[in-house]
């Protein structure tokens, strides 16, 4: 499990982090072909949050991203776009034979 939270600010947000990283572990716990999550913040001075994700998975990489009021409804959100991804992702790769 590879997660890393990259942010605008040198804030520290062990919460967000804890959050984050086991929000991130379910999705590894299903889908073992995920390599790595990285979280992107917007700083804490911009009235609307936005956190971008980039997964890397075997042989591709997605994107998503979303905004909300706080860094946890934004995360929220753009796991809900991810999620979507991965099933695509994991219906197209892994058909049953």
């Amino acid at each position: 499990m590879d997660i890393k939270i990259v942010r605008d600010s040198s804030e520290a947000q062990h919460s967000f982090e804890k959050y984050a990283q086991d929000r991130c572990q379910k999705y590894f716990d299903k889908y073992l072909f995920i390599q790595s999550i990285q979280v992107f913040l917007r700083g804490q001075k911009h009235p609307t949050k936005k956190v971008k994700l980039h997964v890397r998975l075997k042989g591709k990489e997605i994107f998503a991203s979303a905004s909300g009021s706080q860094h946890h409804d934004a995360f929220d959100n753009a796991l809900t776009k991810l999620a979507k991804q991965l099933k695509r992702y994991k219906t197209f790769r892994y058909k049953a034979a």
